[in-house]
């Protein structure tokens, strides 16, 4: 299998000093899949590949055929698990914590209206809990 693409991320990930499990955090693809992906055991999918190219901080166009990586752009606003909490490291290291970051991924990335009315059905869902509690507890 033509390995030029996981060639690619590998030289990117590693110019930005980051490891595959925090290219795993930023983009909610497990480690073992970008290992598979660097390695050109696997293709990643269209989406999968925005998502690497969005952690790397490199257009999607870093991976097409005939492009070389040459500069990059700084990237500095986030330096990895490393600059959060220690509770929230080992949280975000392991490979169960996955599909979490991958779902938070998408929320963040929400226009501001459908944000604020997913975090109003969020508040109505809890207030309803709650309320279901406090009813089963009376009887």
């Amino acid at each position: 299998m033509d390995n030029e693409l996981g060639r690619k991320i590998r030289i990117l990930r590693h110019k930005r000093d980051l490891t595959q499990q925090e290219i795993a955090y930023r983009t909610g693809i497990s480690t073992p899949h970008i290992s598979s992906i660097e390695r050109g055991h696997r293709q990643p999918s269209l989406e999968y590949a925005i998502r690497i190219a969005e952690a790397l901080g490199v257009p999607i166009g870093f991976f097409c055929e005939g492009t070389e990586v040459t500069s990059l752009p700084d990237d500095t606003s986030y330096g990895g698990p490393s600059d959060l909490p220690g509770y929230l490291q080992s949280f975000v290291m392991r490979e169960s914590a996955q599909p979490y970051l991958a779902m938070a991924l998408r929320v963040s990335r929400l226009e501001e209206t459908d944000y604020d009315v997913l975090c109003a059905l969020i508040d109505i869902m809890m207030q309803r809990k709650k309320l279901r509690n406090l009813s089963n507890e009376t009887f």
